[in-house]
């Protein structure tokens, strides 16, 4: 997912927005990340804050273990020689995207229903369009 908004950075600065990328990640992925592909700020939330700010829910282990999207979308990857690394969150932790005013508030939020589910960047740039055009409405 941070390659694809790697790929985006770019045009997404130029409509006036930033990527900020928040993980549950450990220290040593964070570093790794950022030294090899990440080109915008990214922060370690290991003590959930930012998880429990924009009010993401918890899953519980069976719906986490018997994730079928979950398994299916590591099989595609397996397929693909990509490999799942350590768990470094908690299992219960779902992925989530959101849109966030300059103001700091939410305008919209993707919550992942497991691992792996989040929004392609195309989806998440017509929502930063959408506020951008909401915002000029509302100046004029």
């Amino acid at each position: 997912m941070l390659a694809q908004f790697a790929s985006v950075h770019e045009e997404i600065l130029r409509t006036g927005g930033a990527v900020i990328a928040i993980a549950p990640a450990a220290a040593y992925q964070a570093r790794h990340l950022a030294a090899t592909s990440v080109p915008f700020a990214l922060f370690i939330d290991e003590g959930s804050a930012v998880t429990r700010r924009l009010a993401f829910r918890r899953r519980s282990l069976p719906a986490f273990v018997f994730d079928l999207r979950a398994w299916s979308r590591w099989l595609v990857a397996l397929a693909r020689h990509r490999r799942q690394g350590r768990i470094t969150g908690h299992h219960s932790s779902v992925p989530g995207v959101a849109v966030v005013t300059a103001e700091g508030h939410v305008a919209w939020l993707h919550e992942g229903r497991g691992i792996g589910d989040y929004p392609s960047p195309a989806e998440i740039r017509a929502e930063l369009d959408r506020l951008i055009a909401s915002e000029e409405r509302n100046r004029r």
